[in-house]
């Protein structure tokens, strides 16, 4: 790409050197961090690893693409970085599924469209583009402006959510950082689409994101009436059932049974109480017999 007087946030080679210098510092001050919360070599290696470990890569990239070995063979380290956040992608997924919180949603919505994004700029001009039909994708149609804006928006919100549960400022100052390399990243990718377009280079997409929902929208028509005929089915074969096996006359016999047997159960209480009564009234007067009246004193 030919730079004339161009300001640092349209130039891709400053951003490109920024970006390698921010990884740096990123990598630096994470692990003097670890250092200082005294932590072992074990746990400062799988510091390096987790937090550390697409930094590296990406390290490895930017700084490629300083040399003549990266910049003839630019396609294919591309092809390494969408990988690498294809990995990253899904890594964030079953970050989803092991702890559900709004920060893990955030990251799986950015590192979600952060692919999309380069798999649409970055194979433009390969083979990858021509063989798989790419031209198609109903992803072109987002405009360049489009996926910057929405992912810078997306890493603030992510940025907002970390400082909010951030209680150190080891982890405030490192939020900070990957935010800011999220935006330079994000912002490299949208110069390199500007650099397609301009040159023409695989810009003319048939792409119809519009068909796309409206087979999104049939496709729910048809099965919200799917469901409703079942229902209707389920429903039509009950009263049949129903009908066949005259459920409403048994259940008519069923209730004047129980009734019956209710009837006849409270009767033979009556009579039980009844009889109960009598044996106690006449037990009752049985002893007032026997004991007679009690006789009158003489004056």
């Amino acid at each position: 790409m030919k730079e004339k007087n161009v300001s640092l946030f349209d130039s891709p080679d400053k951003i490109t050197s920024l970006i390698i210098g921010l990884i740096l510092i990123i990598i630096i001050l994470s692990q003097s961090f670890a250092i200082n919360n005294n932590l072992g070599a074990i746990e400062i290696f799988r510091n390096i690893l987790n937090h550390n470990s697409i930094y590296l890569f990406m390290l490895l990239y930017f700084v490629s693409l300083k040399t003549y070995i990266g910049k003839k063979y630019f396609n294919y380290v591309n092809t390494f970085v969408i990988f690498i956040y294809f990995i990253n992608m899904i890594t964030s997924l079953l970050t989803v599924f092991h702890s559900f919180s709004l920060t893990s949603l955030l990251g799986v919505a950015l590192n979600f469209i952060l692919f999309l994004y380069l798999f649409h700029v970055f194979f433009r001009g390969t083979r990858v583009w021509d063989d798989f039909k790419l031209k198609k994708s109903p992803f072109n149609e987002l405009s360049n402006d489009w996926y910057f804006s929405v992912i810078v928006i997306i890493s603030v919100m992510a940025l907002a959510v970390n400082l909010i549960f951030t209680t150190t400022f080891d982890g405030t100052v490192l939020a900070l950082l990957d935010c800011l390399y999220i935006v330079l990243f994000s912002r490299y990718i949208f110069l390199y689409r500007e650099y397609l377009d301009q040159e023409k280079i695989d810009s003319k997409n048939e792409g119809n994101l519009d068909d796309v929902k409206d087979k999104i929208t049939d496709v729910v028509n048809d099965l919200g009436d799917s469901i409703s005929d079942i229902a209707e089915d389920v429903s039509k074969s009950v009263e049949k059932f129903v009908s066949d096996n005259k459920i409403d006359e048994k259940l008519d016999e069923a209730k004047e049974k129980i009734k019956e047997v209710g009837d006849e159960a409270a009767s033979k209480i009556d009579e039980v109480v009844s009889e109960a009564k009598k044996k106690t009234k006449a037990k009752t007067s049985s002893t007032n017999k026997k004991k007679g009246r009690p006789k009158k004193e003489e004056k």
